[in-house]
């Protein structure tokens, strides 16, 4: 479906029955396609209805120019999204770069929040020199090659932005034998280099909402893999000493995807936290 939001058109698609969550996909310059496949099997058993969008400029969303792409206006299409879809308040489900937007969002909009989660986030720009240490050292010769190429704006295409992803997919998983499937679970994703430069060039190193995090009024699940080379446990462990209401929940055996590594603990997790937010709401 498309959904009209702050004058430009979002694609989206839902599955499941339940109440309303918005998941935030990350990976700037990609979309929501392999998202959609790795929360998918959470949808009945939480009994939630999961609404996946390519963010503006993103994905099968309208290309607006890559100006209009900030972080601050993804932001405020998420409360567009919310209002679109015509209902009051949502859960947030926000991964990787899409808990970013998720923290800044429930720092500015948190009477639209009932629960937020994030999984494999950070605070603030800080993450990127712990991510380079860690790729230094964890990485292949061809891995450390594509990881720089991601970051320095070397990369001339569309398709040379998806090779640089595929070559340091491995990097993301504490199982490595899982990447090859999460390739093919993102082998229809749209690129668009020109939107994932302008955002590592012009958004992420002013990126810090550690002060807004105070703000955070509604029930917030923080998630880290113990192995996540990019967003480390001690980013997630800021979070959640900065956010009020909220719990941190580390998978001992994942890396920047315990969804898709720990699927039933996290679904467990999840859960009881759903459980306790209903209780206390």
């Amino acid at each position: 479906m498309a959904l009209e939001v702050n004058g430009t058109r979002l694609y989206a698609e839902t599955v499941g029955e339940g109440t309303p969550t918005l998941c935030l996909h990350g990976g700037p310059g990609t979309d929501s396609s392999g998202l959609v496949r790795a929360l998918a099997p959470l949808a009945q058993p939480l009994g939630l209805r999961l609404v996946f969008y390519d963010h503006r400029g993103h994905g099968r969303s309208r290309w607006e120019p890559v100006e209009q792409c900030t972080q601050h206006q993804l932001v405020a299409d998420i409360e567009g999204v919310r209002r679109a879809l015509g209902v009051d308040t949502v859960h947030v489900l926000g991964i990787s770069w899409g808990g970013f937007l998720g923290l800044m969002y429930a720092g500015r909009y948190p009477r639209s929040l009932r629960t937020l989660i994030v999984v494999g986030a950070s605070a603030s720009g800080a993450f990127m020199a712990r991510a380079e240490d860690n790729a230094r050292r964890e990485a292949t010769p061809a891995q450390w090659a594509a990881y720089r190429s991601l970051w320095d704006g070397s990369l001339s295409d569309d398709d040379s932005f998806r090779r640089a992803f595929e070559t340091i997919r491995p990097l993301y998983f504490f199982d490595k034998r899982l990447a090859a499937e999460s390739l093919m679970a993102r082998a229809d994703t749209r690129h668009r280099i020109a939107v994932r430069n302008f955002i590592i060039r012009h958004e992420y190193p002013a990126y810090d909402c550690r002060r807004e995090l105070s703000r955070i009024a509604c029930p917030t699940l923080v998630a880290v893999g113990r192995h996540d080379w990019i967003c480390p446990v001690d980013q997630a462990e800021e979070i959640h000493a900065l956010v009020p209401q909220s719990e941190l929940a580390v998978f001992e055996r994942s890396g920047h995807s315990p969804h898709v590594e720990e699927r039933p603990a996290f679904i467990e997790r999840v859960g009881s936290f759903l459980g306790c937010a209903r209780a206390t709401v």
